[in-house]
């Protein structure tokens, strides 16, 4: 019993030593994981600073590279080829007889791609009217020539068919004169000079040609439009308008589609 009891003050002598350490122990280990853990989760400066000026560095070359490129060029995709397209058809009404060309032939100049039957008096009325028919002579055909040389890009009639006076048979197009017509906004235009040189990019071929301003046009789109905008309300809303120039094309022996889309890069001092 004497050792036992003996054995408790020690006991609880050595107790409150373990406890006081304990407690000490217990409240620093927590902090110390949680700083731990902090350090790791926090970025170090070496990685944060290179980032950073690598940003700065990308933003400052695209700012840069904006300033030139609207600073020196002026761009658009509202541009497409053009070129002229001529009717061909008789001076007389008629009835075709006969078409020898269509659609992606070539034909030359003075080279017969119709033939029309004019109509002739017959009879008259009563009243002293001619009554007119076709009766299929010779002294009644009239053959229909191409004026220039170039490549047929509709045909409009088939023999058969009953045309007006000057109404068409084909429609040719000279591949040797394509040219690009851009609208381009009217705040750009007076950058704009004849001579300036051009990038055009044709989408139907997938290359970039070179160019060069032949004309700016001295009228806005809108003032080729069937209706003409009128403000005669008084309720105006303003519209930044488009200006037509011409730009000529450097395209060699490439097939250039009439009417096909391209983009334009001119260049402007």
């Amino acid at each position: 019993m004497a050792d036992r009891m003996e054995s408790r003050p020690g006991n609880s002598s050595a107790g409150p030593g373990t406890s006081t350490a304990g407690p000490s122990l217990d409240g620093l280990a927590p902090n110390a994981a949680v700083t731990a853990a902090t350090k790791r989760r926090r970025p170090s400066r070496a990685i944060i600073f290179p980032i950073a000026a690598i940003v700065v560095v990308l933003l400052a070359a695209l700012g840069y590279r904006y300033w030139y490129n609207s600073t020196h060029f002026v761009w658009t995709d509202n541009a497409q080829v053009a070129g002229s397209i001529i009717q061909v058809g008789p001076l007389n009404a008629g009835q075709v007889t006969a078409v020898y060309t269509d659609v992606g032939q070539r034909v030359t100049e003075g080279q017969i791609i119709g033939r029309v039957s004019v109509p002739q008096p017959l009879a008259a009325t009563t009243s002293g009217t001619p009554k007119l028919g076709i009766t299929n002579t010779e002294n009644q055909t009239v053959d229909v020539k191409s004026p220039l040389n170039g490549v047929v890009v509709a045909r409009l009639a088939d023999p058969g068919s009953t045309l007006a006076a000057g109404q068409p048979i084909v429609e040719v197009v000279d591949p040797t004169a394509l040219y690009v017509i851009a609208n381009v906004n009217e705040t750009d235009v007076d950058r704009i000079h004849v001579g300036n040189p051009v990038d055009v990019s044709v989408d139907s071929l997938g290359v970039t040609l070179p160019g060069r301003v032949e004309a700016v046009t001295a009228a806005s789109a809108a003032s080729f439009s069937l209706i003409p905008a009128q403000n005669t309300s008084g309720n105006y809303s303003k519209v930044v308008q488009v200006v037509p120039v011409k730009i000529s094309v450097d395209y060699g022996n490439l097939p250039l589609i009439v009417g096909s889309s391209v983009e334009v890069n001119i260049h402007v001092q």
